[in-house]
């Protein structure tokens, strides 16, 4: 049976070639999207599910209680929770401390490498499956003076040597020994480290994280087998030691922080998850509009195997062989669309990439993909062709005989119900990029209330520390350069907030937070921030004293001629308000301007800013900073990157959604657009004797053009009307998580209907001008 099956099958597919090019087209491009969102999801999913005992893995965060009701969550803790954990909470197997990604210059004999890698406790290896390949000891990490480092570290370092028992000296001149040689970080993991220092020595030049209210480290947990999460028992842990702390901890599973990051009143509301679900209903509507397009197209030429069917059953096949013929015909078709898919994959998968970030590969042996691609082919055969096969096989054998192709068609009403329904989703897709585009170009051409053009920003090290004061005076003798500044954090994001801040006026009880940014005198000028009131920094006898901006003010409950000359005090100590900003945005766009303290400072914090002259050679210039900056700190490699760059990569993950939205949204466009022509052609050959007939009594091409296109203006109409509206509240609901937007114009709507009768004029106009050019004769004579 299925050799007879497959023999039909492919001659009628070779028989009807121009209708199964266009399957082949539109399957093939459905199901090249779908995996292509199969394979972005999968590497999605699979971040941090390598761990061996990642089902009892859980790190550590923080929900702090503010006084307007708000909880903030965040995973920075202090260091000294560690300890109460394990002793308060028997639950709990083993907690470890590490920190965040660091960058740090190692020193082999001559040779200098800046790495990136974290402090941590030893049990961090007991708790996370990064294996050990070497060791001195049966413990990794087993002395407080010992490093740890991956085999891609161990190789460029020592090469071919053993690296157990080597020493590495860091910046401050301490000396580490090779201790353990882990393998490499997988590409899947939310962590990226080449080595790992004892959490001991952060600690060392940090005393301040053991303080109950710091946030300078983060801390993971191994439950004990069985355990559930004692969640109920960690709340007062910090409260209980601390009674100025409105902080309370808690445990969220570890592989899941990098999906289901956003919180909201210490509940977790999603993430990076909401883009999956995205992305798979897209591929799934993809789908469904490749599908309705074959089922269209199979339809249409329904007439031409009437006959075929008639015989059949007049010689005793049953409807239920029919409908089996049928189905593994549309399966048969599917799996060569999987096949073109595969190739359009392998060809496009470098540019998909690029514009991911990822480094996805097509790995037909993964029994995961495999499934998944066996899947997506079954499951588009069955869906694009169980309603063909269900309709082919009720036609009437006797009638068909006798010259009635059209015994046992029905349901035009359905097939133009999903057309209607590929254009409504169409007009979503092509909505839903036009406003997170539009969005794209508001952040990127927002005024920030600075001026970020040609400003470096230049990440600090230890060697800049020491010889910046030298480095800063020959940069100002360059006429390229117009600034020089030190600021502490990224400007765009400031990282750091309290509730420290001290005022005469401001209530115990109250907790008001503030972002702290560290800066010097250099910092307001070289970024053009404006000031409002009062004066800049101008050195360190301003130590002691602050600026704030004009949302700080507004919290404190002053006003801009009473903040200068108020006294203050913070984490430099008692002083005054000496000068206010203007606001300007010191967070993502998706939040609102924040209450922001500038504290003096020359070296505490990441970043120097260098502002170019835009009358210089920039190229030139660069190279004049690099001998300056080579000459100071030959040990560390000259880095540096635009703050126009900074600024990008802040928001690339808008950007790669957008690019991958408007990639898919042009697919599912195609797809509609072949619906459009598979839903002409049938109308054209269920009208041909009409059109012969009106034309031989004197209608005219266009009036036959315009009878055949108003039937799919009306759908387009139908699909737009039904459309719009969801796309609308979508694109509200969208825009809401920005406290600064976009807003949705009128003009979107009537671009879209204009693209979408446009589509359709070139979509049908081909059909309908061939139908209507047509010899009436043949097909009066063909009816009659």
């Amino acid at each position: 049976m299925i050799r007879s099956f497959l023999r039909i099958s492919l001659r009628n597919l070779g028989r009807h070639k121009t209708h199964t090019l266009i399957n082949l087209v539109g399957l093939g491009t459905g199901i090249a999207a779908s995996i292509f969102i199969l394979l972005w999801i999968s590497d999605e999913l699979s971040f941090d599910n390598f761990h061996e005992k990642g089902d009892r893995v859980y790190s550590v965060h923080i929900n702090n209680q503010q006084n307007d009701g708000r909880l903030d969550t965040y995973g920075a803790t202090p260091a000294v929770l560690k300890d109460k954990l394990l002793d308060d909470i028997p639950e709990i197997e083993h907690a470890a401390r590490y920190s965040f990604e660091t960058e740090v210059l190692l020193k082999e004999g001559k040779d200098s490498y800046q790495e990136k890698g974290i402090y941590a406790d030893p049990t961090f290896f007991e708790i996370v499956s990064f294996p050990i390949v070497s060791s001195k000891g049966n413990n990794p990490l087993n002395e407080k003076y010992a490093i740890a480092i991956s085999q891609n570290l161990a190789n460029r370092i020592f090469q071919q040597e053993s690296p157990l028992g080597k020493s590495l000296t860091l910046p401050n001149g301490l000396e580490v020994m090779v201790s353990d040689v882990y393998e490499n970080v997988p590409r899947n993991s939310s962590l990226q480290f080449d080595f790992v220092l004892p959490f001991d020595l952060l600690l060392d030049e940090n005393p301040w994280m053991q303080n109950w209210q710091s946030g300078g480290s983060r801390t993971m947990v191994l439950l004990q087998e069985g355990s559930k999460n004692p969640n109920m028992k960690l709340s007062s842990l910090i409260s209980e030691n601390c009674e100025a702390c409105t902080t309370e901890p808690f445990l969220f599973p570890f592989h899941k922080q990098r999906l289901y990051s956003e919180f909201e009143q210490g509940k977790s509301v999603g993430g990076k998850i909401q883009q999956i679900y995205l992305f798979a209903g897209v591929a799934f509507l993809i789908l469904a509009m490749a599908c309705i397009n074959f089922m269209n197209l199979a339809t249409a030429k329904s007439t031409s195997r009437s006959k075929e069917v008639g015989v059949r059953k007049s010689i005793g096949a049953s409807k239920q062989s029919l409908v089996l013929q049928f189905i593994f015909e549309s399966v048969l078709l599917a799996s060569l669309a999987s096949v073109f898919a595969l190739i359009l994959i392998q060809l496009l998968l470098p540019f998909f990439n690029e514009v991911t970030g990822k480094n996805l590969e097509l790995e037909l042996g993964s029994p995961v993909l495999l499934g998944g691609i066996v899947g997506i082919t079954f499951l588009t055969g069955l869906m694009s062709g169980f309603y063909p096969a269900w309709l082919l096989s009720r036609f009437n054998p006797s009638k068909v005989l006798k010259g009635d192709s059209s015994a046992g068609l029905t349901g035009a009403g359905i097939r133009k119900a999903l057309v209607v329904a590929q254009f409504a989703t169409s007009v979503v897709l092509i909505f839903g990029s036009l406003i997170l585009f539009q969005q794209i170009r508001f952040i990127s051409e927002r005024n920030l209330g600075f001026d970020r053009e040609n400003v470096m920003a230049i990440d600090q090290n230890e060697g800049l520390i020491k010889s910046f004061p030298a480095i800063k005076n020959e940069l100002q003798q360059l006429t390229g350069v117009s600034q020089v500044a030190f600021g502490g954090n990224n400007i765009f994001t400031v990282p750091i907030t309290s509730s420290d801040l001290v005022w005469a006026g401001k209530s115990d009880q109250e907790q008001l937070n503030f972002k702290v940014f560290r800066c010097d005198e250099g910092f307001l000028p070289t970024l053009s921030i404006p000031l409002i009131a009062g004066r800049n920094f101008i050195g360190k006898g301003d130590s002691s004293n602050y600026l704030i901006n004009r949302k700080a003010i507004e919290l404190m409950g002053l006003n801009l001629e009473e903040a200068v000359g108020t006294k203050i005090e913070m984490w430099n100590g008692p002083g005054e308000i000496i000068g206010v900003t203007e606001d300007f945005h010191n967070d993502n766009l998706k939040f609102g301007i924040q209450p922001l303290v500038f504290m003096y400072s020359e070296n505490v914090g990441n970043h120097y800013f260098i502002r170019l002259s835009e009358n210089q050679t920039m190229q030139s210039t660069l190279d004049q900073i690099e001998t300056i900056f080579q000459e100071y700190n030959p040990d560390y490699p000259f880095e540096f990157s635009f703050l126009n760059e900074v600024f990008d990569r802040e928001y690339r993950q808008e950007q790669v959604i957008g690019k991958l939205s408007m990639a898919f949204t042009v697919l599912a466009v195609l797809i509609s657009g072949l619906g459009l022509f598979g839903l002409s052609l049938f109308s054209a050959e269920q009208r041909a004797k009409e059109i012969g007939v009106r034309k031989v009594l004197g209608a005219s091409v266009v009036d036959l053009v315009l009878m055949l296109f108003r039937d799919f203006g009306y759908l387009v109409g139908v699909g737009l009307l039904l459309g719009t509206p969801i796309a609308w509240w979508l694109a509200d609901r969208f825009l809401s998580n920005y406290a600064f937007h976009s807003g949705i114009h009128w003009s979107i709507f009537i671009l879209i209907t204009g693209f979408m009768l446009l589509l359709t004029l070139i979509s049908v106009g081909f059909q309908s001008l061939r139908a209507a050019l047509s010899n009436p004769v043949d097909s009066l004579h063909t009816d009659g």
